[in-house]
């Protein structure tokens, strides 16, 4: 009668990672714990995995993006000092072009003065006529081609001395203290360049001065 027996060993029972008889799969442990030395040391860990091919594309994304960042950035910047610089050279231009303008004026304003003398001294000798009547009128035009580049005339008599505006070149005394700092009379008129002053006036200015009484 022939002994039949299963097979013995390892195969029956299988390791821990192996199937039971029945084919079912079995399971691992990996044991996470700091390892120590026999002397208590801590093992160093195994050295970090290396980056996926994800991480290190979405490392490069970021990368690009920032650097689009900075580029943009410096244009804005760039685009900024350009408009700044514009701006400033405009600013510059314009106000050579107004003190060019008001040497320019300067040169002119004493032609009107010219023609004022002529015409006072033609018709104190009594010669106005046509030769005074063609001077009045070259004077009027000049006045308005001056007004329409913003030249104004100063009306300073009669009214309160403002040194902003007009030299004092002497005074006139008076007897009467309401008119006391009140200009009597232009010796030359002033002018105004679109509000700014162009060339003072200078005038005469009454000074009240107390009669003395008597002895």
């Amino acid at each position: 009668m022939n002994d039949e027996r299963g097979p013995t060993g390892g195969g029956a029972a299988g390791g821990a990672g192996g199937a039971d008889e029945a084919g079912t799969p079995g399971f691992s442990v990996v044991d996470r714990r700091p390892r120590y030395d026999d002397a208590g040391d801590a093992v160093a860990a195994a050295p970090a995995r290396e980056p996926t091919v994800v991480e290190e594309l979405r490392a490069r994304v970021d990368e690009a993006e920032r650097r689009a960042r900075e580029i943009s950035a410096a244009y804005r910047r760039i685009d900024e000092e350009r408009d700044a610089f514009r701006e400033r050279l405009a600013r510059d231009l314009e106000r050579r072009l107004e003190i060019a303008r008001a040497d320019f004026m300067r040169r002119i304003v004493p032609i009107l003065d010219d023609l004022d003398r002529a015409l006072a001294a033609a018709r104190a000798a009594g010669e106005g006529g046509h030769l005074g009547a063609g001077v009045a009128l070259v004077r009027e035009r000049l006045r308005q081609a001056l007004a329409a580049e913003g030249v104004e005339e100063i009306e300073t008599v009669g009214k309160p001395f403002d040194p902003a505006i007009a030299e004092a070149v002497a005074t006139e005394p008076t007897d009467d203290p309401a008119r006391d700092g009140l200009v009597v009379e232009e010796t030359e008129r002033g002018f105004m360049l679109r509000g700014a002053l162009l060339r003072p006036a200078r005038v005469r200015v009454a000074r009240h001065s107390p009669a003395t009484p008597a002895s």
